[in-house]
């Protein structure tokens, strides 16, 4: 993670003011992005700037156990 990025996202959370959008043009990432870890920063702390997964929770189209098990045998 970028120590610009940490510092910057305490310092918001924090109740400092800093120019946000400047600071997202001069790092490369989205006023989205950076209030998405300030918002974390403020309910988890240092985890919140811990990376998650993105692949989905659930997988609706995904072929259910029983027919798979069905194409196997046959």
């Amino acid at each position: 993670m970028d120590p610009d990025l940490v510092a910057a996202v305490a310092a918001v959370a924090g109740g400092d003011k800093i120019n946000v959008s400047r600071f997202c043009a001069e790092h490369k990432i989205s006023r989205t992005v950076f209030y998405k870890y300030v918002n974390r920063f403020r309910q988890e702390g240092a985890a919140g700037f811990i990376r998650r997964s993105s692949a989905p929770h659930r997988r609706p189209t995904t072929t259910a156990a029983r027919v798979r098990e069905a194409v196997v045998r046959a």
